[in-house]
């Protein structure tokens, strides 16, 4: 006969490997999104048609991520109770995860931009300007993926700094694209991309604020007894 303690133990060991198990999904998550924004830039700067599939899959992954990471959070919390540094990381997962999931649709809307080649269009200076949002947008989410993975809370300091920069390019491309240099629907449709890339930003800080939340004891929640 199975002991009360044995079965105890099992649940609890199964109880860490899905900890783990959403852990892992989650660090996926973002680095899928990393991805997602480099392949946008390939396709709406450098041409690149194969970019906006390549996007698009990203995008497909990341769904199938949520819909597991969510079912595994939910299951945890209904049936294991969680509290303290385990329930605050359940929590904050279920907070990052749209997070995630709204930054993979806003590169997939670039990427398919970068389809209708309307970066071929652009002058120098707004190409320039684009570029360091890309750039920009694309260090936001490495930081966001060092402070899950290291759960690093002062690196939403760096976040909101960043972020700031961020605005200010968008404003000067804005002021750009008001220039009248580009033809009205190249301006329209590069208006949308600026935001866009301004918003990769936003969702990058709150992915931060998210990960300060449940950082505090700076070890991993899954270790957690």
């Amino acid at each position: 006969m199975t002991s009360l303690a044995a079965v105890t133990e099992e649940l609890r060991s199964g109880y860490h490997r899905q900890l783990e198990e959403i852990d892992t999904a989650m660090a996926r998550m973002i680095a899928v999104v990393t991805e997602a924004i480099a392949g946008a830039d390939a396709a709406l700067l450098g041409g690149d048609d194969g970019a906006v599939a390549t996007v698009a899959l990203r995008r497909e992954e990341i769904k199938v991520l949520h819909t597991t990471v969510e079912s595994l959070v939910f299951t945890q919390l209904v049936r294991q109770a969680p509290v303290a540094g385990e329930l605050r990381f359940l929590i904050g997962v279920l907070r990052i995860v749209p997070e995630i999931e709204l930054s993979a649709a806003l590169a997939g809307d670039i990427a398919r931009r970068g389809g209708m080649h309307v970066g071929s269009e652009l002058s120098p200076r707004i190409r320039g300007l684009v570029s360091q949002l890309f750039d920009h947008a694309l260090g936001m989410w490495r930081l966001a993926s060092d402070a899950y993975r290291d759960r690093a809370p002062e690196i939403l300091e760096q976040l909101e700094a960043r972020d700031e920069e961020i605005d200010e390019l968008h404003a000067s491309l804005t002021g750009e694209l008001t220039s009248g240099i580009l033809r009205a629907p190249v301006v329209y449709e590069m208006a949308l991309v600026a935001r866009f890339l301004e918003r990769l930003g936003d969702h990058a800080v709150e992915v931060g604020r998210w990960v300060e939340s449940f950082s505090s004891a700076r070890r991993r929640p899954v270790v957690i007894d």
